[in-house]
């Protein structure tokens, strides 16, 4: 099995060209699976909305089924970006290849899938993004991903194991551009070995984090970027996130009844090109994070720092900006749009920046622990 992280081509991925030592390593696999991070767009126009929305080009899945993948889980927090039109369009594109969103029981369904007489299962969840997910307990209509904290996901593990030989759990959370898992997703991926599952290959943060090994079963806390790139062009440069160019794909090999893995290095050059990366850096790189996770009072130390580095860059201004408009353009602009919501009765508030903020539990971690510190 191959496990590749987040994709995305919003241009066209004809000139993309992938190693072919990369390639032969994927298309080795009996199972290969990479996350495909963002819709395709529907055909038709559809209403404006403030928040961008991400699109991938039409010929991305079938760039993708060239390179040998098979599985793409869909639970994340950019799959409805496009609405359930975007979302249809993208799921008859994958075809039953696709699982982790659709109908509240489609979401939650174990994609099973059987090689040389060994039934192995998927699990793909997300944490409670700006929409489209499962994350209301009181409402299951309509379609969304599988919710990563819904205690549904405990029970459902168990039952997974009594009709699979191996469990793979694929969650799509944590907190973006940071090296390390928070306390809390660290918790959670346990947890998921705990109730059964084999492992754990998580997604989101959009760079490498560390893995262990817990109870003999490997956690991968993120595996970056396979290749994403939301621009039009290939030109354009992610120059303030860093390892966003970095990704780790995962090879997991069942045999004699036994799961072994290793790490792959990965490089997307210029957004045209997925390589291998020897680079010895990378290796250097890895080793440290992974210690991270084995030395407490290391941990922590990072920790606090970027907590307090987020909280105070990202977090809080979020907070500010909502209650505290500053300047006298942004004055008359809050003043109008408040008179503008007094006349027609609507609440005072609306900063969705705000409600993605207190929504995601992670991110309000994140506050508590920078206001603490």
């Amino acid at each position: 099995m191959f496990f590749a992280g987040d994709f995305c081509s919003k241009s066209s991925t004809s000139v993309i060209v992938v190693s072919d030592e990369l390639k032969s390593f994927i298309q080795s696999c009996d199972l290969k699976v990479v996350n495909f991070e963002v819709p395709l767009k529907p055909d038709e126009e559809l209403p404006r909305q403030g928040r961008e929305r991400f699109f991938q080009n039409d010929d991305a899945p079938a760039f993708l089924r060239r390179l040998g993948f098979n599985l793409f889980p869909l639970a994340n927090n950019h799959v409805f970006d496009w609405g359930d039109k975007g979302f249809m369009k993208t799921k008859a594109a994958l075809g039953d290849a696709a699982f982790g969103s659709g109908s509240y029981e489609e979401a939650y369904q174990i994609k099973i899938v059987e090689i040389n007489g060994v039934k192995i299962g998927f699990l793909a969840l997300s944490f409670a993004a700006y929409k489209g997910v499962f994350d209301d307990v009181a409402n299951h209509e309509g379609l969304g991903c599988a919710y990563i904290n819904d205690l549904r996901v405990n029970h459902d593990i168990i039952e997974a194991k009594k009709q699979v030989d191996y469990l793979f759990v694929l969650p799509h959370d944590g907190i973006e551009y940071i090296d390390i898992p928070l306390p809390e997703t660290i918790a959670r991926y346990r947890d998921f070995i705990d109730y059964g599952a084999d492992g754990v290959i998580g997604t989101h943060p959009h760079c490498p984090q560390g893995w262990e090994e817990y109870n003999g079963k490997p956690i991968f806390y993120s595996l970056g970027n396979f290749l994403f790139n939301s621009k039009e062009g290939y030109d354009y440069r992610a120059t303030n996130r860093p390892h966003w160019y970095e990704g780790l794909c995962v090879l997991m090999i069942i045999a004699d009844g036994k799961l072994t893995w290793e790490v792959v290095n990965t490089r997307n050059v210029d957004n045209v090109e997925i390589v291998i990366d020897h680079d010895e850096a990378r290796d250097k790189i890895n080793t440290y994070l992974c210690d991270l996770l084995e030395d407490d009072a290391e941990y922590m130390k990072v920790l606090k720092k970027e907590c307090h580095r987020l909280a105070i860059h990202q977090e809080i201004p979020i907070i500010d900006r909502t209650f505290h408009d500053y300047g006298l353009k942004s004055t008359i602009k809050t003043m109008t749009k408040y008179i503008f919501r007094y006349l027609m009765k609507k609440p005072r508030v609306d900063d969705q920046e705000l409600s993605y903020l207190l929504k995601n539990e992670l991110r309000r971690k994140v506050l508590e622990r920078g206001i603490v510190s």
